[in-house]
């Protein structure tokens, strides 16, 4: 299938990623021309996330990527080359005997293999490198195929892809750190910039959700602002009166004082699944909430961060947590806000929650 990512489909290279592992990992490649540590750091999650036995330091990585104009930054090349069980591989080595980094020929693929535990292979081919803008805001298309009948047309793509790269050793590194150093920044960097902060402005001019004219069930993902969950774990995310429509559920008494049941959405995060988690309706402070999985059981710390649900199955949601003021969550913001999808959660609440086309 094809995935599509622009500023209004934002993180949507992110998705297909988690995608590809969603039936486990045993291997890993990545292919691209350019990568940044924060990308690396999102990819490095969902490889833990995506793991049975919690023991994602089994995993067995290949990251090939490109000296091409200093793009690719050097503190992702430390991290993936520290890695048990990974093989890093550059191109544009040859350059750095020139005191040039700008390269004769560019390295330019953008190619992630994912083998399962299974034997069969996944892969993802498009124009997304690994890096923080590549994987929330660029413009961007990719062909996702979560299993190849075959993996030898696969393999044999693979090691064409990857000839002019070589092996990274500590002086190619040292030499291209050094020599990144000096090159002026130039404006092809852009790839690493963080994501702008969303154009939000006063909340005044956005109305409470429970008066938005919209159909929840529409959308495939919706998002809610947390600072402070509710509950002795602090896992009671406060919903907007009406978000149960996106689970799929149907509630009308919202007259009742006191608690009542309304669905029972399963939840889900890599290899990690949660069924039955209770959404309700609380009239004390006329409110839903939705119990989400605390640290222990596999969860996500919640607080002062943006809390994303992604219809993947019937009743099955991936939910994902971004730090509100990360580069995913200001793209997320940005998304919902010019779509006309961004609401404060209720009609005193300073929170904010949208929905994504």
């Amino acid at each position: 299938m094809f995935v599509v990512q622009n500023e209004l489909r934002p993180a949507a290279i992110q998705n297909a990623i988690r995608d590809l592992m969603r039936d486990g990992v045993r291997t890993v490649r990545v292919c691209c021309a350019y990568m940044s540590m924060s990308g690396s750091a999102l990819l490095d999650d969902t490889i833990a996330r995506a793991v049975d036995d919690n023991r994602p330091e089994d995993v067995r990585t290949m990251i090939v990527t490109s000296l091409d104009y200093g793009l690719t930054e050097p503190e992702a090349l430390v991290f993936w080359k520290s890695r048990n069980n990974c093989v890093v591989r550059v191109a544009g080595a040859h350059q750095l005997s020139r005191g040039t980094l700008l390269p004769l020929t560019a390295f330019h693929p953008k190619f992630y293999i994912i083998d399962k535990p299974n034997g069969t292979l996944a892969s993802l081919v498009g124009s997304a490198n690994l890096t923080n803008r590549g994987l929330t805001i660029n413009a961007e298309v990719g062909w996702l195929q979560t299993t190849h009948s075959s993996p030898e047309p696969v393999n044999t793509a693979w090691n064409a892809a990857i000839e002019p790269a070589i092996a990274l050793t500590d002086e190619i590194l040292a030499s291209y750190s050094t020599l990144r150093a000096r090159t002026p920044t130039t404006s092809t960097r852009a790839e690493l910039e963080p994501v702008p902060a969303p154009n939000i402005g006063s909340l005044s001019q956005y109305a409470p959700f429970p008066n938005a004219d919209i159909e929840p069930a529409h959308y495939k993902e919706m998002w809610i602002q947390s600072r402070r969950l509710q509950g002795g774990a602090s896992t009671q995310l406060e919903l907007p009166r009406g978000a149960h429509r996106f689970f799929g559920a149907s509630y009308r008494d919202y007259d009742f004082e006191r608690v009542e049941h309304i669905a029972e959405p399963i939840l889900l995060s890599g290899r990690r699944v949660w069924p039955d988690r209770p959404l309700t309706w609380h009239g004390d402070n006329a409110m839903e909430r939705i119990n989400l999985p605390s640290v222990s059981m596999g969860g996500f710390a919640y607080e002062n961060s943006m809390i994303l649900f992604r219809r993947v199955g019937n009743n099955t949601y991936e939910l994902s947590v971004h730090p509100w003021n990360s580069d995913a969550a200001r793209a997320l913001a940005e998304a919902s806000r010019r779509a006309g999808l961004l609401f404060r959660v209720g009609r005193s609440s300073n929170r904010l929650a949208g929905f994504i086309l």
